[in-house]
């Protein structure tokens, strides 16, 4: 019988992870959703239980690769432990848990294989700024910035700019990424100019928008268009982050991923639009 390979293994089941994080990704849209509908009927989306079957399928995937290897490797003591500790989550694989002090959603039944996958593999060495495990800070980051606006009903915050929903923000992301800086300088010919949060190891920039009437939906619009080509060409930052603090529903996200692609904006630029509380102080 061939000998298991730990780092082929890790390799392997980290491509899994991926998949099971793009489709939590998609999933938190629609528990926000969820959160903050104030419609007469329930909220719906035909493609949620589409993304809740794909991570369903991909976590019940892991889970019997590392079965298989406790049985290869004769750990049967840690087989019973992973198959007590997802008894509780049978039938509920697709549904994700609310992280209060994060304002994330998160899958537990990933968070069990996750932990069992770092105790099969914790003898080896591989390196923290994998392709995996950036990818995987990345999926992080964008939750945090889909949940702005929870974050800041929270901390009991209406914000009347850009400036104090960036900074609430930033107070977040130094906590959990310790590399997070602001008004990261990016010089150009003509003019430097500054991205409003970064996260270095990960190499992406944030640009904060705050809209407040339908008007200033059109020029935060523009308003990115004008940050993506003086951002261009930047080796410091490879992925930048739009996020649209909206303080009522002035666009949805389809409509702002329509525009990006009718200008056919570089794919390393992601729009997110959130919904919160807040109106702009009149000068």
């Amino acid at each position: 019988m061939n000998e298991f390979s730990f780092i082929e293994f890790y390799t392997n089941l980290q491509k899994d992870f991926n998949d099971s994080g793009s489709s939590v990704n998609q999933l938190e849209v629609f528990n926000w959703n969820h959160m903050n509908w104030s419609g007469d009927e329930p909220y719906y989306d035909e493609e949620e239980p589409f993304y809740e079957e794909r991570l369903t399928e991909t976590l019940k995937l892991i889970q019997l690769k590392i079965e298989f290897a406790y049985e290869f490797l004769g750990l049967e003591k840690m087989s019973l432990k992973l198959e007590n500790e997802l008894k509780t989550y049978q039938g509920k694989y697709g549904e994700l848990s609310f992280i209060p002090h994060l304002d994330v959603f998160y899958s537990k039944v990933e968070w069990i294989l996750k932990r069992h996958l770092s105790a099969l593999t914790s003898h080896i060495k591989i390196g923290a700024d994998s392709e995996y495990e950036n990818t995987n800070s990345r999926i992080l980051l964008e939750r945090i910035l889909r949940g702005t606006a929870k974050l800041l009903a929270d901390r009991q915050i209406e914000p009347s700019n850009e400036k104090i929903v960036r900074g609430e923000v930033y107070k977040t992301l130094i906590h959990i990424f310790p590399d997070t800086v602001r008004e990261i300088p990016i010089a150009k010919i003509s003019k430097t100019y500054k991205p409003d949060i970064g996260l270095k190891r990960i190499k992406s920039a944030i640009e904060y928008k705050f809209v407040d009437s339908v008007d200033e939906a059109k020029t935060a619009i523009g308003g990115i268009f004008e940050d993506i080509q003086a951002y261009e060409g930047s080796e410091d930052w490879t992925t930048f982050y739009a996020v649209l603090y909206m303080t009522d529903h002035y666009l949805t996200q389809d409509q702002v991923e329509e525009e990006f692609k009718l200008s056919s904006v570089p794919h390393h630029w992601k729009p997110i639009v959130v919904y919160g509380k807040g109106k702009r102080t009149p000068k």
